[in-house]
C-alpha cells in the first residue's frame, strides 16, 4: 500500500507581524494543508464508492478601484483597469465515511492571520468544516488589492483613512464570499473519481542565485543555478460520464511577471483561463507552492505572463491527458493542521527600532513606527 502525501504550503518572505507578535520570543507558523490528503492508494475501486466532490468559483475583482498589493514602490496607487477578473474557487472533497476537506483558492497576494482565522471560523460555524479540513491559497499574484493587514508595513499602515476603509471593505465582501463559495461547492458534491499526476513547467528560475538579466543565456546553456522545483502537480476530478469537473494543480513560482496598475491573475490566472477554456464546465484552481525564492523569467510583460500561463496550462494538459502518468487515488481521507512554534532571531533594541523608524527607507520606516507605537 502505498501513502500520498500532498503538502499544500506557501510562506511569503514579506509576511510582518503584529506588535504584540514581535514582543514574544515565538511565533506560531501556520500552514495549511490540503491533501494533508494522506491517501491510501489500494485496489478494488467501484465508481462512486469511494469518493464525492464538488467545485464552485466566484468572481473577487474589486468593484471599485483600491490600492494594489505586492509592491512598496506602487504607494496607495489604485488600479486602473483590468487584463483578467480575479477569483475566488473552491474543491470540496468527502470520502466513503463523509469526511470533507476543503481547498479553497484565490487569486490574490494573501491575507492576514486575523482574516483567515475569520473565514475557517466561519467555514466551522456553517458547514461544521474543522480547521484541519480547510486549505486557503494564494496565488499570490502582485496585480491584485491591498486585503486586510496583509503585509502591513508596506501598504496598510502607509494608507490614508479613506483607502483604509476601502482596503476594511473588500476583506469583509472577501470573507463573506469565501463562505459563499465553498457553500455552493458542497452544494455541487456528486460521485466523483480523482486522479492525480505531475508535469513539469521550466520557466520559474532562481532569484537569489541568477541575475535576471543573465537568465535567458544560463537557460540556452543549461547553466541555471538553483535551488527550484520545476514540477506541476495535478489532482484531476471526473464525474460519472468521465467528464472533467475540477483540475487543481501547482506550481513553486512568485507570481510577479507584472508589475502593472491593473488587475491581473498574472500567469496563474492566465493558465487557469486556458484550462477552462479547454474543458468547459470544468473549473481550474491554481495554489502556490514553496516558490518564494524562485521568479517567472523572463518576465515585465503582458506576453510574457501568458507566455508562462500558456506553458503551465500546458503542463497540466499532458498530465490530464496521459491515462498512464495518471493513478486513481483510493482510500481514506485524512487531514492535518497544526501550529508549528518558531524561534525568532535577535529581537532589535530600542535605538534600533527608533533609528529604523526615522528612516527614509518606505518599508523599514512603517514597521520601525510600528513596534515602536509611534
Amino acid at each position: 500500500m502505498n501513502i500520498i502525501r500532498q503538502i499544500v504550503a506557501f510562506r511569503s518572505a514579506k509576511s510582518s507581524l503584529s506588535r504584540s507578535e514581535r514582543r514574544q520570543s515565538r511565533v506560531s507558523i501556520y500552514i495549511p494543508v490540503f491533501a494533508a490528503l494522506l491517501i491510501s492508494v489500494c485496489a478494488g475501486h467501484v465508481f462512486g464508492e469511494e469518493w464525492k466532490a464538488g467545485a464552485a468559483k466566484f468572481n473577487i475583482t474589486p468593484e471599485q478601484f483600491m490600492p494594489m498589493s505586492g509592491y512598496a514602490g506602487r504607494g496607495a496607487k489604485h488600479a486602473d483597469g483590468k487584463l483578467t477578473d480575479l477569483w475566488a474557487k473552491a474543491l470540496v472533497i468527502e470520502s466513503k465515511q463523509g469526511q470533507r476537506a476543503v481547498l479553497v483558492t484565490y487569486d490574490l497576494i494573501g491575507i492576514d492571520r486575523g482574516l483567515s482565522v475569520a473565514i475557517c471560523n466561519a467555514l466551522q460555524r456553517k458547514f461544521e468544516l474543522h480547521r484541519s479540513a480547510v486549505a486557503l491559497n494564494f496565488s499570490h499574484t502582485h496585480t491584485g488589492p491591498v486585503v486586510a493587514k496583509n503585509l502591513r508595513p508596506m501598504h496598510y499602515m502607509l494608507l490614508d483613512e479613506a483607502n483604509r476603509r476601502l482596503v476594511d471593505g473588500y476583506a469583509q465582501f472577501l470573507q463573506e464570499k469565501s463562505v459563499e463559495v465553498v457553500g455552493e461547492a458542497i452544494a455541487n458534491i456528486a460521485p466523483a473519481k480523482l486522479a492525480w499526476g505531475s508535469g513539469t513547467a521550466t520557466f520559474a528560475a532562481n532569484r537569489r542565485n541568477n541575475k535576471e538579466a543573465e537568465v535567458p543565456e544560463l537557460r540556452k546553456a543549461n547553466e541555471l543555478r538553483g535551488p527550484f522545483d520545476h514540477d506541476v502537480p495535478v489532482l484531476v476530478v471526473s464525474d460519472a460520464k468521465d467528464q472533467l469537473t475540477a483540475i487543481a494543480f501547482g506550481y513553486a513560482c512568485h507570481n510577479t511577471t507584472l508589475g502593472l496598475l491593473q488587475w491581473s491573475g498574472d500567469y496563474a490566472g492566465y493558465a487557469q483561463l486556458e484550462i477552462e477554456k479547454a474543458h468547459p464546465g470544468c473549473i481550474a484552481l491554481y495554489w502556490a507552492g514553496c516558490g518564494g525564492d524562485q521568479n517567472p523569467l523572463p518576465r515585465r510583460t503582458v506576453e510574457l505572463a501568458k507566455q508562462h500561463g500558456g506553458d503551465l496550462a500546458e503542463a497540466v494538459e499532458r498530465t490530464v491527458g496521459d491515462s498512464a502518468a495518471l493513478r486513481p487515488i483510493e482510500g481514506e481521507l485524512s487531514t492535518q493542521y497544526k501550529e508549528v512554534d518558531l524561534a525568532l532571531a535577535r529581537l532589535p533594541d530600542r535605538d534600533e527600532l527608533l533609528r529604523e523608524a526615522k528612516s527614509t527607507n518606505k518599508q523599514n520606516a512603517p514597521r520601525g513606527k510600528q513596534h515602536m507605537g509611534l
